[in-house]
């Protein structure tokens, strides 16, 4: 494979600041009635997705420091998004899950983040739609 130009890589980094920037108004949308900062935000939906996860587990997905986590999980309990449980199998670990009132916030911030990818796959025509969804679960997938 060849290695992009230079314009090629000023032209990627301009239509992703542009295309992040409609993803960060969806979530902040989303997120607005209830004042979560977006590590808060994508903390609860990983909660919410993995009943019963750890911090460390949460922390690795998100590649943040534990401290970091810690404080984001601290802030989510507080508002009654998120319950801290220690597991009967080992009380020495804590449990995460999302409470009622948390899962409710995680519709309402996945539902933003449908909203922003209809909107912007509405201006594609179906095949650009599929081609563009290809592209980007490759660059998704990419581990290097």
């Amino acid at each position: 494979m060849t290695e992009p130009t230079p314009q090629q890589i000023e032209q990627l980094t301009r239509a992703f600041e542009r295309f992040t920037r409609k993803f960060k108004v969806a979530e902040a949308a989303a997120a607005a009635d209830n004042a979560l900062n977006a590590l808060d935000a994508q903390t609860l939906v990983f909660v919410g997705d993995n009943p019963g996860c750890l911090i460390g587990d949460v922390a690795r997905y998100l590649n943040v420091a534990m401290t970091t986590m810690s404080s984001a999980i601290d802030r989510l309990v507080k508002k009654a998004l998120v319950e801290r449980r220690r597991p009967e199998d080992n009380r020495r670990s804590v449990a995460l899950t999302a409470t009622e009132k948390g899962k409710q916030v995680v519709e309402e911030q996945v539902a933003g983040y449908r909203a922003a990818c209809q909107m912007m796959l509405r201006s594609l025509d179906p095949i650009e739609r599929n081609e563009l969804i290809r592209l980007t679960e490759k660059i998704a997938d990419n581990e290097t």
